[in-house]
C-alpha cells in the first residue's frame, strides 16, 4: 500500500509538470507588406506601413498589444489597407514588413517599427540590455546619382536587419536608422527585417526605422492584463478603392497561442483534479486499515 501512493503521489506531481497550463513560452511572429506590387488598379504608387508592439513579462507570465497599420496604392498592402489591434498571452519577437516590396514604380516607401519591451525584475535573463547588433543598408543605393544615409552604419550582426539590396535604381534614395535609444534583453529575444530589398526602381525613396526600448521595473504579475484570443480591427482607412470591401484579417500570426493554452489548461486541470481523488482515497483505506479497531463497519452497519 506504502508503494501505491508513492507510485500515485508520483504520478500526480508529473500529471502538474507535463501538461502546460499557460502559454508563457510561446512567441508570435508579425509579417505585412511583403512582397507588395502592382495590383489590377495600375502600378504602385505609394506604401507606408507600421508596426507597434508593446511586449510585457512577468516572471512566467506574458502579454502583448500589437498595433500595426498599412497605407498602400494602387491596391491593398496586405489586404485589406488599414489599421488593426491585436492582444495576446505570447510575446512578439519576429517582425517583417516591406520585403522585396514597390519594385515595379518609382514612389516612396516609409516603414516603421517601434517595439517598447516592459520586463519585471524577477524575469529570468532580465539583465544585462545591450544595444541591439545591426545589418543594414548593404548593397544599397548602387544605381549612380543616389543617396544613402543610414545610421548606425553597417554592423556585424543581424537582430535588425533592414534596408540592404534597396533603392539601387539610378537617383534613389535610403533613408535608414536605428533609434539610438534601443536597448534588447535576453528576456525577449528580438528579431525586426524590413526594407530589404525593396524601392529598386530608379528615383524610389525608401525610408525605414526601428526603434526597440526596453524598460526593467518591478511589475506584479496580476497587474498584467488579460489577452483576447483572436486580434479585432479597430479602424480601416482604406487608401483606395479596391475591388472588395475591406475586412478583419488577423494582423498577428499565432494568435490561436491563446486558446490552446486555456484548453491545455482545462486537460491539465482535469487530470491534477482526478489523481488527487485516487489519491486521497488510498490515504483513507490505508489509514482505515491501520487505525480501525476490529470490526468497526459491521458495528456502523448496525446502527444504521
Amino acid at each position: 500500500m506504502v508503494m501505491a501512493l508513492m507510485l500515485l503521489a508520483g504520478g500526480f506531481s508529473i500529471a502538474g509538470m507535463a501538461v502546460p497550463t499557460t502559454a508563457s513560452a510561446a512567441t508570435m511572429a508579425v509579417e505585412q507588406c511583403n512582397g507588395h506590387g502592382p495590383g489590377a488598379a495600375g502600378a504602385t504608387t505609394a506604401m507606408k506601413c507600421t508596426v507597434t508592439v508593446v511586449n510585457t513579462i512577468s516572471g512566467t507570465t506574458t502579454y502583448s498589444r500589437t498595433t500595426v497599420t498599412r497605407l498602400c496604392t494602387l491596391g491593398p498592402c496586405s489586404t485589406p489597407n488599414g489599421t488593426f489591434t491585436a492582444d495576446s498571452v505570447s510575446l512578439v519577437t519576429d517582425i517583417k514588413q516591406c520585403n522585396t516590396s514597390d519594385n515595379d514604380a518609382s514612389h516612396a516607401i516609409k516603414c516603421y517599427v517601434n517595439v517598447v519591451n516592459n520586463i519585471g525584475r524577477d524575469t529570468p535573463n532580465a539583465q544585462p540590455l545591450a544595444a541591439p547588433t545591426v545589418n543594414q543598408c548593404v548593397g544599397s543605393g548602387t544605381g549612380g546619382g543616389g543617396v544613402v544615409n543610414c545610421a548606425p552604419s553597417h554592423v556585424t550582426g543581424g537582430m535588425l536587419t533592414q534596408c540592404n539590396g534597396s533603392g539601387n535604381g539610378g537617383g534613389g534614395k535610403v533613408h535608414c536608422t536605428v533609434d539610438p535609444q534601443s536597448k534588447v534583453s535576453g528576456a525577449i529575444p528580438i528579431k525586426i527585417s524590413q526594407c530589404n530589398g525593396s524601392g529598386n526602381v530608379g528615383g524610389s525613396a525608401v525610408t525605414c526605422n526601428a526603434s526597440v526600448i526596453t524598460r526593467i521595473s518591478d511589475i506584479a504579475a496580476t497587474a498584467i492584463p488579460t489577452a483576447t484570443s483572436t486580434p479585432t480591427q479597430t479602424t480601416t482607412a482604406s487608401a483606395a478603392p479596391t475591388s472588395a470591401p475591406p475586412t478583419s484579417s488577423p494582423a498577428v500570426s499565432g494568435a490561436a497561442n491563446t486558446a490552446a493554452a486555456s484548453t491545455s489548461g482545462g486537460q491539465s486541470g482535469l487530470l491534477m483534479l482526478g489523481a488527487a481523488v485516487v489519491l486521497v482515497a488510498a490515504v483513507g483505506t490505508l489509514l482505515y486499515r491501520r487505525y480501525a479497531p476490529a470490526g468497526f463497519l459491521r458495528r456502523f452497519a448496525r446502527k444504521h
